[in-house]
């Protein structure tokens, strides 16, 4: 009997171990059994289809809280902290210089993780089907969308209107508002616009539109209804002049068969599980989210119509 039938027929492959091929490799019995079953070992010389690396390398395609570099620090020091404490691995979190080199690198096996906007993940994996989303990064609606406002008594009715006004943003909006823009707009908003001006926070913005400071907000749907609780008066002074199809959130993503399976549930059990915990909770709120949610059965359609609706542009912006 070859040591593969008696792996194969043995009673012990029930448990965890770890097998020994004398002269060859050693193995963890679970990812064996994966491998052989997926066709993917190859006998003397074997190829471990998915590995369990010393570091963990996550890519992100750009900054992640949506704040100053300082908060960003701070930010990322809270992720690798907890990463560690749920994986057991160190890891390094790498800002790649978009989301295609980020795709790109992670079909390589250059990166373990990948941390995309919604909208580019979408792009991504129209070139790289393989990436697969992990969990999704939430900040109160699954799929966010974005508006442009005025005032009410301002006269424009469609975003073709306020071409040439001056449109406010929070420096901190999420990336999908500026792809939302380049689609209603049809070019960058800092060539529709006659100027984007940039707000510390959604609220100071809107109440320059109020105050007919500037024409027109950009904001996404959460923020727009939390202005409407704190401020119902001024509210009812805005009107909504264009809104987007419901966006896909930051998506957290592998590369299929790069990663243990193990491995891959552990790290999405501890993220999922971030919002029970005290330095989850820590994380979450550095990096604006109220929670990392499961992949639910309709995202393949968010992304399908992401797709559609909002072409990648043809270079990235930002």
């Amino acid at each position: 009997m070859t040591w593969l039938e008696f792996f194969w027929r043995s009673e012990a492959r029930r448990y965890t171990y770890w097998h020994v091929v004398p002269g060859v490799l050693v193995v963890h019995r679970a990812r064996l059994l994966a491998c052989a079953r997926a066709g993917l070992l190859m006998l003397w010389g074997a190829d471990i289809c998915a590995e369990t690396p010393k570091v963990l390398k996550i890519g992100s395609s750009g900054g992640l809280s949506g704040g100053s570099s300082s908060n960003e620090e701070a930010a990322l020091k809270t992720l690798k902290v907890f990463i560690k404490e749920e994986t057991g691995l160190d890891n390094d979190i790498i800002r790649q210089k978009n989301w295609r080199e980020l795709a790109d690198k992670m079909a390589k096996r250059k990166l373990h993780v990948g941390v995309f906007h919604g909208d580019e993940f979408a792009w991504a994996t129209q070139k790289y089907p393989e990436l697969k989303p992990l969990a999704l990064a939430v900040n109160i609606d699954r799929y966010p969308v974005g508006h442009v406002v005025t005032r009410r008594d301002n006269k424009a009715k469609t975003v073709a209107d306020l071409s040439g006004a001056t449109l406010t943003m929070a420096s901190s909006a999420p990336h999908f508002l500026r792809t939302f823009l380049n689609q209603v707009g049809g070019k960058n908003p800092e060539e529709f616009f006659s100027k984007v001006k940039l707000q510390e926070n959604v609220e100071d913005a809107l109440d320059d539109v109020v105050d007919g400071v500037v024409q027109a907000a950009a904001v996404d749907r959460a923020s727009l209804l939390a202005f409407k609780r704190r401020k119902p008066g001024r509210f009812k002074q805005l009107k909504d002049v264009a809104h987007s199809d419901p966006f896909p959130p930051v998506v957290i993503a592998y590369y299929d068969k790069v990663l243990d399976e193990a491995l891959l549930r552990r790290f999405k059990v501890g993220l999922l599980g971030a919002i029970l915990k005290e330095k989850g909770r820590t994380m979450l709120t550095l990096f604006r989210l109220t929670a990392m949610q499961d992949v639910p059965e309709d995202f393949p359609k968010v992304l399908a119509r992401t797709q559609k609706a909002y072409p990648p542009p043809s270079k990235d912006e930002r």
